[in-house]
């Protein structure tokens, strides 16, 4: 699978790199909401992981869940948001935003490479097996 991994700690981005790469995953990491949006806009990856609170003032994850969900050539693009705050509010606005998944900073690698495929995995079509 192709992913984009997003977060402006630099330590943060290469664990999820070596976790995915570990996994057999191809994968093309940005520190800023900007340069992951001109990745994903290069080529589209299989799904999209960003860290919600980015940028000076925090916000940068959701803005970039925002504008992917705002851009055509992006439809369907699935999106994990990870974030160390998990309030209530915070992880509703991460799906108001548009996320498909949102999990707690640190991950359970298990639980966090299981959702990916899942947020991958196409739904079986309606009257399959009919």
């Amino acid at each position: 699978m192709d992913v984009v991994a997003v977060d402006d700690d630099r330590t943060g981005v290469e664990l999820l790199r070596m976790v995915l790469e570990a996994d057999g995953h191809t994968v093309r990491t940005a520190g800023t909401a900007a340069a992951a949006l001109e990745l994903l806009l290069a080529a589209a990856p299989s799904v999209l992981i960003t860290d919600l609170m980015m940028g000076a003032d925090r916000q940068g994850g959701y803005r970039l869940i925002d504008q992917v969900r705002r851009r055509p050539q992006l439809d369907g693009l699935p999106v994990v948001a990870l974030t160390g705050v998990t309030s209530a509010q915070d992880l509703a606005r991460a799906r108001a935003a548009g996320a498909d998944r949102c999990l707690a900073k640190p991950i359970d690698v298990a639980e966090f490479l299981r959702v990916l495929r899942e947020v991958t995995t196409p739904a079986p079509a309606s009257g399959a097996g009919r």
